[in-house]
């Protein structure tokens, strides 16, 4: 996997591998795909439909974040990236990187679409999530 900074690699290895380097590498690999987003949201849109009925097949029509307050009572679900495919979340915590008044603080490409890393949300959880990394339940399948 080719981070473009090393304290990236270090924060997702921290966070997804408890700092485990081996296991980072053998369990966590099919998260990541660095290519341009775009690419990512096309190949994800034309694969939807099918990821989701097949994780509804595996852990069922319920979500998978469970970080609203609100979570599943509209009973709209969808598919959502755990690593999203594209965040600013890294640059704004590890290099500090602040907004100004004419530019967003840029993202960079992480997530990728393969099915470990994408799982079932609803609507309130997904929208609230939106293109953040946070810790939830959903680890390696």
């Amino acid at each position: 996997m080719q981070f473009q900074y090393p304290e990236d690699r270090d924060f997702f290895v921290n966070f997804l591998a408890g700092g485990d380097e081996d296991l980072f590498n053998k369990e966590f690999a099919d998260y990541f795909d660095f290519r341009h987003p775009k690419i990512k949201r096309d190949e994800f849109n034309r694969i939807r439909t099918k990821v989701f009925q097949e994780l509804v097949r595996k852990h069922g029509e319920k979500c998978q974040l469970r970080i609203h307050p609100d979570c599943g009572k509209n009973g709209k679900f969808d598919v959502d990236h755990f690593i999203p495919l594209s965040t600013n979340e890294l640059n704004k915590r590890l290099r500090h990187i602040k907004r100004t008044a004419h530019r967003k603080v840029p993202a960079q490409s992480f997530g990728s679409n393969n099915i470990k890393n994408l799982l079932i949300a609803c609507s309130r959880c997904n929208a609230y999530k939106k293109h953040r990394i946070l810790k939830v339940g959903h680890v390696a399948s």
